[in-house]
């Protein structure tokens, strides 16, 4: 059984991936799976990261389970999160996620970012069709910049500006130990390992076929040193977007991010969870140029990570 979706004029211009998950309310492992199983199609062809769609294209999809899902009528609920706004235009929100909520909100909808954008687009009487939408993503756990589209053009337009990589991102990550290197560059091939795996991403072969290039400059710029454990604040530069690319590089350097669950270190963690009960894990900094116009944003420190920066200095 199978049915399909044609593109209208209004989506010209938006990938795929940002266009089908406002469509299909499943969680994301099982979304990538119907694309890596090829359930799910464009014009018969398989759907690729550089894939956008264009006017007159057919997406088409396969599966009883997930009929209903696509068909059934989507409850907008709202909900004040309190996230505070850094920047704000007729075309786009910058807002300072705060960590524990998330982005794709089928993983938790008592906490997901779309009610709070539905709140929020009521709240200042915005009565357009459209729903807000987020132009890129973090983990639930990672707090900083998060940039969200208030109309169709710009969710397009700014969907290419992160698609083709014409922005700098800046995180702040405090990963444990001391690096021997205080600066350096991480360039590894990564992919997605099967669902059940307790790390949701891998370092793996360039030759697999499912791997994506990755690649982070880090800069050391404060050290600590607290009880029997050492702790480098460290700076880093994403040049490219891959899920849990930051966590999986700093692993792969010995250096695991702080509070991470999935990829740190257990012992350390439990050492200090009354302390840190999140990933110390922000995004710092964002510059792209939108219109013709050159804008960059910073975003504090959350108070529970100066919070622990103040208690390792003591």
């Amino acid at each position: 059984m199978s049915f399909e979706i044609i593109i209208t004029k209004e989506y010209d211009g938006l990938k795929p991936k940002n266009f089908l998950k406002k469509k299909i309310d499943v969680p994301f492992f099982k979304f990538a799976n119907l694309l890596k199983n090829k359930r799910i199609t464009i014009n018969g062809k398989k759907i690729h990261e550089d894939t956008i769609l264009k006017e007159g294209d057919i997406i088409k999809v396969w599966g009883d389970e997930i009929k209903p899902i696509i068909q059934k009528k989507y409850q907008i609920d709202s909900k004040d999160l309190e996230i505070p706004i850094i920047f704000e235009n007729n075309d786009f929100i910058v807002f300072n996620k705060p960590s524990g909520i998330v982005v794709q909100g089928a993983q938790d909808h008592s906490t997901s970012l779309s009610l709070h954008l539905a709140y929020y687009k009521q709240k200042i009487g915005d009565t357009s069709d459209f729903e807000y939408f987020h132009a890129h993503r973090l983990d639930k756990e990672t707090s900083g910049i998060l940039v969200v589209a208030k109309n169709r053009i710009a969710l397009r337009d700014l969907n290419q500006i992160f698609r083709e990589k014409n922005i700098i991102k800046k995180y702040i990550a405090l990963c444990i130990g001391y690096f021997d290197k205080k600066e350096g560059k991480v360039e590894v091939f990564m992919k997605r390992n099967e669902q059940g795996n307790r790390e949701k991403m891998s370092i793996c072969n360039e030759n697999d076929p499912y791997s994506e290039k990755s690649l982070s400059f880090y800069k050391v710029i404060k050290e600590f040193s607290h009880k029997n454990e050492n702790f480098s604040l460290v700076e880093i530069d994403i040049k490219t977007g891959i899920t849990h690319q930051i966590r999986v590089h700093m692993k792969s350097l010995g250096h695991s991010v702080m509070g991470d669950k999935m990829y740190g270190n257990s012992s350390v963690n439990r050492e200090y969870e009354k302390e840190l009960n999140r990933q110390f894990l922000h995004a710092k900094y964002l510059e792209f140029e939108y219109k013709g116009t050159k804008h960059v944003f910073q975003a504090e420190l959350t108070e529970e990570l100066k919070y622990f920066l103040k208690l390792l200095e003591n």
